[in-house]
């Protein structure tokens, strides 16, 4: 108590400055998976909602503030009232075969259906013998039935649940496939960082650990893609990332239900940074106007339902997007569920 009398000695506005960055400096990323599983939550236990992504409970700055006496109480809650921060950050530590550990940073809730930035920092770390045996597994790379690994809906999930549940996927739980869901926000620009691994392994593939990784490789595997230890770990992570993220955003007869969800959120673009630096941006005007689709089916009857769909679902995407950037109030009415 007597250290809060000796703070409200200090001018008001410097006292106001403290806790504007107090709550909204950055969460501090944990040094290693082992120091934060303590309280870890996985987001979903179905496979297509989220089952490799593990979260840290939301921890605001500005609660233990607010407790401390009624004058510094009331100080916090007017920067509280003021803080309007629109950029939101998540450090995502990327553990193989343990999921995908999330620790977000949330001065405050998004106020409007608009975010201007969502920025993610990608870790990857190889599993430790102090791993709780919970984790194991819930990020698996077993093929999908006659889809992606079951891993890349956790990646998935990671990236439309903030479009429609919100930083930090307050929004509520889903499972099953994500499609046709419409989002709830408006994000300007999503930034991803994949910086190199600090953990002293060696990393011969981002999929499976260097502990039995000879027995797991498939023949004709070692060395090639996410196994080639000749190119850095973080840059095989990006293209690993990046090579699904085409599939979806190019939105063929496969992906049209899963990736129509990033035009209608996201407004400007999506870049991959590795080590800070530029390495893939995608142009989300861009390539909505070069969206064309090469296969629509085999029946004329499905064909035409197909054509029909999309072409309800293209006229409403180009108002939404027209109104997103012009910051105007956003239908929710999407006019189909799915196109193919």
């Amino acid at each position: 108590m007597k250290l809060a009398m000796a703070f409200l000695q200090i001018p008001l506005e410097i006292r106001l400055s403290v806790f504007r960055e107090a709550i909204c400096s950055l969460a501090d990323q944990p040094s290693c998976p082992a120091v934060s599983q303590k309280g870890r939550k996985r987001l979903s236990q179905d496979a297509f909602g989220g089952a490799g992504i593990w979260q840290l409970p939301l921890r605001n700055p500005a609660l233990p503030l607010l407790l401390v006496n009624k004058q510094i109480h009331a100080e916090v809650k007017d920067v509280l009232e003021r803080t309007t921060t629109t950029s939101y950050h998540v450090d995502i530590m990327y553990l193989k075969f343990y999921g995908l550990w999330t620790t977000w940073t949330i001065p405050a809730l998004p106020r409007t259906q608009y975010i201007d930035s969502i920025h993610a920092s990608f870790r990857l770390f190889e599993p430790t013998k102090d791993l709780d045996k919970r984790f194991r597994g819930s990020l698996s790379f077993s093929p999908g039935d006659g889809g992606p690994p079951l891993a890349v809906w956790s990646f998935h999930k990671l990236l439309t649940g903030v479009l429609t549940d919100g930083p930090g996927y307050l929004g509520g739980k889903r499972s099953g496939m994500q499609k046709g869901l419409t989002p709830r926000y408006a994000v300007k620009r999503v930034v991803v960082n994949i910086v190199a691994p600090i953990d002293g392994a060696v990393h011969k593939s981002i999929i499976w650990g260097d502990k039995g990784y000879d027995k797991r490789v498939r023949p004709g595997e070692d060395g090639c893609g996410p196994h080639d230890a000749s190119i850095p770990a973080e840059q095989r992570l990006a293209d690993y990332m990046i090579q699904h993220l085409d599939t979806i955003l190019y939105l063929n007869y496969y992906t049209m239900n899963y990736g129509t969800v990033l035009y209608e959120g996201v407004l400007e673009d999506i870049t991959f940074l590795v080590n800070g630096t530029e390495y893939k941006r995608y142009d989300m005007d861009e390539l909505m106007r070069e969206h064309k689709v090469n296969y629509w089916g085999e029946t004329p009857e499905l064909i035409e339902q197909r054509q029909q769909a999309h072409a309800k679902w293209k006229s409403w995407v180009d108002e939404r997007r027209n109104r997103m950037k012009e910051g105007l109030e956003l239908d929710s009415n999407r006019p189909v569920t799915t196109i193919m």
